[in-house]
């Protein structure tokens, strides 16, 4: 009988897995499709400009570089958000910790008495633990008052990055700069590139263990087990043994956390010096990639690579043709209504779960 009900468990995850990847495939195509409309209404060259949109990522090396590039801070984000969307938790606060982060990062390779590996590590460890302090007061206020978690880091990130921006223009500019930057990070604590005539660096690599080391706590242990049946009944974490009120303070803590990780690792792998004046919207960026994802740490890799590559492919066409690069936004923004609109495919999935129901029926009867 336990055999039974874990098949019928194991095939309704299949199947529901199969329902989430194919709305989430027609999603694309979909939106896909409109901006090729669109494109072809407002260019006086519309197959040139579809052409340039689809082959211009790939068409040299620096270009397919710059895909790797974009898709390493969305793909902490995009972690971020999948574990907080995991407990129905709709938080931006990575976003305000990805810009705090990245400047913290940035001080300690600057002023750290001493260089190289070590100081990068102390870096990265820094802007991870103040990332995840950015996290405690969203996550009480949620958790203790039930808070509007979204509200309340919308909020609260505006007061992060206000601090950051006044110690960044006040306290740590560097005046000898020509451009609104720090002094310079020390070239020895920076990341290591990884391939030569581009600026993917060793960020890429941390990124894709990070996207393991996630993926493994969120399904193989009992604490991401808990955070996963609070997003489906709160009620059941308590009979579990675990506090609703610790899980929902955890996952605002590990998401901001993330935020702060990914931060250090831009900053380190791409800039000289630190020269962000404002947040650069990886927060929301990430929540796209983790509803592509549909939760799963494992498919945001996957997700942080398709936002990027359409991010490229219209940079390149809005330089070689006459549409502008604003386009990817209406995809991103097309994908995101159809995607989380509950009523698309609603009713072939009905159908699924009813023939496979008739099935199991008729079986039953047959061994009777």
């Amino acid at each position: 009988m336990k055999t039974e009900k874990r098949s019928s468990y194991e095939q309704n995850r299949r199947d529901e897995n199969l329902f989430q990847f194919t709305r989430t495939m027609l999603a694309i195509l979909i939106s896909v499709g409109i901006t090729f409309i669109i494109i072809a209404c407002v260019s006086k060259e519309p197959l040139e400009a579809i052409f340039t949109f689809v082959t211009g990522p790939f068409s040299t090396l620096r270009r397919f570089g710059n895909v790797l590039e974009a898709a390493i801070p969305i793909l902490f984000t995009g972690l971020a958000a999948c574990v907080m969307f995991q407990a129905k938790q709709f938080s931006l606060i990575a976003d305000g910790a990805f810009y705090i982060g990245g400047f913290l990062a940035a001080l300690v390779t600057i002023y750290c008495p001493f260089q190289g590996a070590g100081a990068t590590v102390l870096a990265i460890l820094a802007a991870t633990a103040l990332g995840a302090l950015c996290g405690v007061l969203p996550g009480f206020l949620r958790a203790k008052w039930g808070a509007n978690e979204f509200v309340v880091s919308m909020m609260f990130n505006y007061i992060v990055i206000a601090v950051g921006q006044y110690l960044f223009m006040n306290r740590f500019r560097d005046p000898g700069s020509g451009n609104v930057a720090t002094a310079v990070i020390p070239e020895a604590d920076k990341l290591a590139g990884l391939i030569p005539r581009t600026k993917v660096h060793a960020g890429l690599i941390l990124a894709l263990i990070v996207t393991v080391l996630v993926y493994q706590f969120m399904y193989r242990s009992r604490t991401g087990f808990a955070i996963r049946m609070t997003g489906i009944n709160p009620r059941f974490t308590g009979e579990m043994g675990f506090s609703t009120f610790g899980v929902l303070m955890l996952v605002q803590i590990i998401g901001a956390a993330l935020g702060g990780f990914g931060g250090a690792v831009e900053v380190l792998g791409m800039y000289d010096r630190f020269q962000w004046q404002d947040t650069l919207g990886y927060g929301f960026d990430g929540m796209t990639v983790a509803i592509l994802a549909a939760n799963n740490p494992a498919l945001v890799p996957l997700g942080a690579l398709f936002l990027a590559y359409m991010r490229v492919g219209t940079e390149v066409m809005a330089r070689t043709t006459s549409v502008p690069n604003e386009m990817i936004y209406i995809v991103q923004g097309i994908m995101m209504l159809l995607v989380t609109a509950t009523g698309f495919l609603v009713h072939w999935r009905h159908r699924l779960l009813l023939k496979r129901s008739a099935g199991r029926q008729e079986s039953d009867e047959g061994q009777a």
